[in-house]
C-alpha cells in the first residue's frame, strides 16, 4: 500500500530547535549513542587514536559538533581517563535544552550553545582542535551540500588534525519480519511515506555511501570510509529508536478538521503508527543496515 506524503511543513533548519526536542529526544539520543557504539566498537576511530597518541605531547582538544546531550564526549572522557590521556572536550549544539548541568559534567567537558554553520565562527575556536567529530547529521543537510559543514570542520582543526564523521543513510529503511505469518504492512507504509516526503523535498542521502570522496575533494588527506553492519541483536533497539522519531512526526501532518482532503491527516498517521507499533511487538524490525565512518586529516 502506498500512501502519499504530506510533510511540506518539515524544515531541517528548525526541527532540532523546536520545543518538542525535550527529555524524550535526549533519551532517544542516549539509546542511539550506545547503538552506534555497539556497531562501531570505538569512540575515536582506532587509527586516529593511535596517531594522536604517537604525535601529541600536549593536552588534546576535541570538538563534537551537534553534540546533543554530550554523551559521546562524556563517554570519551571516561575512555581517556582509563588510558591516562589528557584532553579538553568541547561540545557544540544549536539547542542546549538537552545539555546536562555543568555541575554533573567532568571538568574536561564543556558544552556550549552554537549554530555550527553560522558565519563567522568564534575566533578562539579557529585552528584549535586536534579532532573534530560529528555523528548523525544527515537530517540537517537538505540538499546534499556538504561544503558548509566541511568548511566548519576544516576551520576548527589544527594543521594535521583529524575529522571523523559517522552516519546512517537517512533515506534507506529496511523492514524485516521474523516469520512469513507476521505482517509488516504498516511499517512498510510508514517507510513509503517517509521516503516519499524526502523525495518530494529533494532530500537525497546517497552522498553518505561515498562520504570519504567528499572529504577528499574538500582537501582532507588520506580520506577513507569504514562500513560496518549493524548487529542483528540490536535491531529491536534500533526499531524502538526510530519509533520514537516516527511518533514525533505526527505534528507535521494536518489535523483532519483543518485539512480534510490532505493526502495523510494527523489522525491517519497516528493510526498507522499504532499499527506499526503492534507489528514491532510481534517481532518486526526496522533498521538502516549499516553505519559508515569517514575519516580525513587536515593538511
Amino acid at each position: 500500500m502506498t500512501i502519499p506524503s504530506h510533510v511540506e511543513s518539515y524544515d531541517q533548519s528548525t526541527y532540532w530547535v523546536a520545543p518538542a526536542r525535550n527529555f524524550r529526544t535526549s533519551a532517544r539520543l542516549h539509546l542511539q549513542h550506545f547503538l552506534f557504539q555497539n556497531t562501531l566498537g570505538y569512540l575515536l576511530e582506532p587509527a586516529v587514536e593511535k596517531s594522536l597518541a604517537v604525535s601529541s605531547s600536549q593536552q588534546l582538544r576535541i570538538a563534537d559538533l551537534a553534540c546533543g546531550n554530550g554523551i559521546w564526549l562524556t563517554e570519551l572522557h571516561s575512555h581517556f581517563a582509563k588510558n591516562n590521556i589528557s584532553a579538553q572536550l568541547d561540545g557544540f549544539d544549536i539547542n542546549p535544552v538537552n545539555f546536562p548541568d555543568a555541575a554533573y559534567l567532568p571538568s574536561s567537558v564543556t558544552l556550549k550553545q552554537l549554530d555550527i554553520i553560522a558565519i563567522p565562527l568564534p575566533a578562539e575556536l579557529i585552528g584549535a582542535y586536534d579532532v573534530v567529530h560529528i555523528r548523525a547529521f544527515v537530517s540537517v543537510i537538505p540538499d546534499s551540500n556538504l561544503a558548509p559543514i566541511l568548511a566548519v570542520a576544516n576551520a576548527l582543526l589544527k594543521p594535521g588534525g583529524f575529522f571523523q564523521w559517522e552516519e546512517n543513510r537517512g533515506d534507506r529503511w529496511i523492514t524485516e519480519s521474523p516469520a512469513p505469518q507476521v505482517g509488516q504492512s504498516a511499517c512498510d507504509s510508514i517507510v513509503q511515506v517517509l521516503q516519499g516526503g524526502m523525495a518530494q523535498k529533494g532530500i537525497r542521502n546517497d552522498w553518505v555511501d561515498v562520504l570519504h570522496t567528499h572529504l577528499d575533494q574538500f582537501g582532507f588527506r588520506d580520506a577513507r570510509l569504514i562500513v560496518q553492519e549493524k548487529r542483528k541483536q540490536d535491531y529491536k533497539a534500533w526499531t524502538e529508536d526510530y519509533l520514537m522519531v516516527w511518533e514525533e512526526l505526527a505534528a507535521f501532518f494536518p489535523p483532519k478538521e483543518q485539512a480534510p482532503n490532505a493526502p495523510l491527516t494527523r489522525e491517519a498517521w497516528t493510526g498507522l503508527f499504532a499499527s506499526a507499533v503492534k507489528e514491532t511487538e510481534q517481532g518486526v524490525v526496522v533498521h538502516q543496515g549499516k553505519i559508515l565512518t569517514a575519516v580525513g586529516q587536515k593538511p
